[in-house]
């Protein structure tokens, strides 16, 4: 579960994108616990009081203290916390630079640029904190660990699989069948009964093979094709 704050002073403003926020990060495996706050002194308070936000969605012109300001002391306080200004006035961003927000956000757009914006957000939470597929080799009791999000596709040999990475290639003495319970609830799909292929990856779908962005050409078994696409365009779609 992550933690995000939003500030905002306009009470129906800030729990419309609350609300509308915390659906779109769900839909991305990102469940996300909220904390509201309408101005910038009640959120400081809190942060000061030594409590941990993942990300904070904040407001610029606000009542008592502007949000570049909040940004400041955020960063003295906790620098990795992800910062997204949501502010009406867009002559604004080039203020924030200093402060080195994640992203900025025009109100006016809000809608149209937060399925952006999720994506953006999942992508670099899932790279700060990655999750990891541990094997235990039975007979050898050798641990192996691998980013998910880093895997390309996984292939059954025998009494073994080969994990495959952006950067490694390693044999492992396990079952494909008891990866794919681990792995289950993220992008894998199994286009094959001795593959396991991550949706991150593929660049193209034909009639007997899945394209890798890398290159690799993984088969897809007769008849499979379309439950594929449907898998992997449910998936690009959210």
């Amino acid at each position: 579960m992550y933690q995000a704050a939003i500030v905002e002073d306009e009470q129906a403003m800030l729990r419309y994108m609350r609300d509308r926020i915390a659906g779109e990060l769900e839909t991305r495996g990102l469940p996300t616990a909220f904390d509201a706050f309408t101005d910038g002194r009640r959120f400081l308070s809190m942060l000061e009081e030594h409590y941990h936000y993942d990300m904070v969605f904040l407001d610029i012109e606000m009542p008592g203290m502007d949000g570049i300001t909040v940004c400041r002391r955020i960063r003295r306080i906790a620098p990795e916390t992800l910062v997204v200004f949501i502010s009406n006035k867009e002559e604004l961003v080039f203020q924030t630079f200093e402060v080195q927000p994640f992203r900025f956000i025009r109100k006016s757009q809000f809608d149209a640029l937060l399925p952006s914006l999720a994506d953006q957000l999942r992508d670099e939470l899932s790279r700060r904190h990655p999750k990891l597929l541990k094997i235990v080799e039975a007979q050898s009791g050798d641990v192996y660990a691998f980013d998910v999000h880093t895997i390309l596709y996984i292939e059954a040999q025998g009494k073994y699989c080969r994990v495959v990475t952006t950067d490694t290639d390693t044999t492992v003495r396990c079952r494909l069948m008891d990866l794919e319970s681990q792995l289950n609830g993220e992008p894998f799909l199994r286009p094959h009964r001795s593959y396991l292929v991550n949706c991150r990856y593929i660049f193209h779908i034909g009639k007997t093979e899945l394209i890798l962005t890398e290159h690799s050409a993984i088969p897809v078994s007769r008849g499979k094709q379309e439950t594929i696409k449907q898998q992997f365009l449910a998936y690009t779609t959210g």
